[in-house]
């Protein structure tokens, strides 16, 4: 595996000063501030603003200290462009909505009528909590689906150390669930302490590659777990040196599992906190801004534009996950999808303007959040 996409642990500075960026403000204590009247001035929860910065003693604070705030608890409004073969009600799960809601935003009479192309507009959430078996707060963002326990991770724990404050739960148990690959946890992050645990692997069937300047049929050949003759046997190559730029070529599904994004770089920043009690629920691949994002596996994709993610997809994918790609600078192809088709380009779209490009991954297991970080490990990503 290339070192450079070893080399994460140098980004974590970087997801960390991200997460500051784009989910929080500060604030500078003034003389006769107290934590619950910065909270109420802020909007936001007294159990936010101790949490976010770690307060030991919410009573003491200084004139001078410097308060992460975190944002708006909530989410706002979005506008959604239907696909072919969207309903109303599919269009609400996806953005936790209800199809009653927005067909009141839109104006809807028949809310079974809506057509290919049409602007939606997504009323904004309210977040819901999440009971901890810390008695913590800090719930979800909104989108995992996920109920049951987590705790969030304090000062010099372990999964050990964590694990044995609850009844039935063991460090595999807890790792699995929030795809830890090498059981590390890091101070501020949610973990849940059972739920579904994935490694994808593809989905077989075929997908198509659009060959670049440079390639060769053995590179491409291995990032897509096959052999040269066997895509050879799908186009009818008769030189299996004769490929030029530009050029489309089945590719065998196989067994694998396509990177979103060829030499990107990321850390598993899974669970890190953000703004409004929210926790991250993906994982942040850097590149170089206009890098192809391409889709793991086949499948259908449809595009959304909103305040937070900016440009995205949704990718239904053939294996039964729904992935998630955010803060794109371009739309690629949509609708029917195959592994390994550029369905879009790295960017800083959204409330990630300004920020170093990225795109924000996610995968959904049954509506569930899950770390996507164990089956990008698994596939060289």
């Amino acid at each position: 595996m290339p070192v450079k996409r070893r080399a994460r642990a140098l980004f974590v500075g970087t997801v960390i000063a991200l997460t500051v960026a784009l989910f929080s403000l500060e604030y500078t204590v003034q003389r006769g501030d107290t934590v619950s009247e910065i909270a109420r001035d802020h909007g936001v929860s007294v159990s936010d603003v101790v949490e976010f910065n770690e307060l030991a003693n919410p009573d003491l604070i200084h004139p001078g200290d410097v308060l992460l705030i975190p944002g708006e608890d909530g989410s706002p409004e979005q506008v959604h462009v239907v696909t072919q073969g969207e309903s109303l009600y599919r269009i609400a799960g996806a953005y936790g909505s209800s199809a009653r809601d927005i067909a009141a935003a839109n104006d809807l009479a028949n809310p079974d009528l809506i057509r290919p192309g049409q602007e939606l507009l997504i009323p904004a959430t309210r977040k819901k909590s999440q009971g901890s078996g810390t008695g913590q707060g800090g719930g979800g963002d909104g989108s995992s689906g996920r109920s049951g326990r987590y705790h969030v991770v304090q000062r010099g724990e372990t999964l050990d150390v964590i694990a044995g404050k609850y009844s039935g739960v063991s460090p595999d148990q807890i790792a699995a669930a929030n795809g830890l690959v090498n059981g590390k946890v890091y101070t501020g992050t949610r973990l849940f302490l059972d739920g579904p645990a994935f490694v994808g692997s593809g989905s077989g069937g075929a997908g198509t590659y659009v060959v670049a300047s440079g390639d060769r049929l053995a590179d491409i050949a291995a990032r897509y777990g096959t052999n040269i003759s066997a895509i050879a046997d799908m186009n009818g190559l008769s030189d299996v040196n004769l490929i030029r730029s530009g050029q489309t070529l089945k590719v065998p599904g196989g067994s694998g599992w396509v990177c979103p994004i060829e030499d990107g770089s990321y850390f598993n920043d899974w669970g890190f906190p953000r703004g409004g009690g929210r926790f991250h629920e993906g994982n942040d691949i850097f590149s170089t801004k206009g890098s192809p994002v391409r889709a793991p596996v086949s499948g259908t994709v449809e595009l959304i534009q909103g305040t937070i993610g900016g440009l995205q997809f949704n990718l239904y994918g053939s294996d039964g996950i729904k992935y998630l790609g955010s803060h794109l600078d371009g739309a690629g192809k949509k609708g029917e999808v195959g592994a390994g088709d550029v369905i879009g380009y790295v960017g800083n779209s959204g409330n990630a303007a300004g920020t170093t490009p990225h795109l924000h991954f996610g995968m959904y297991r049954d509506g569930v959040a899950i770390n996507p970080n164990p089956t990008l490990v698994a596939n060289g990503c």
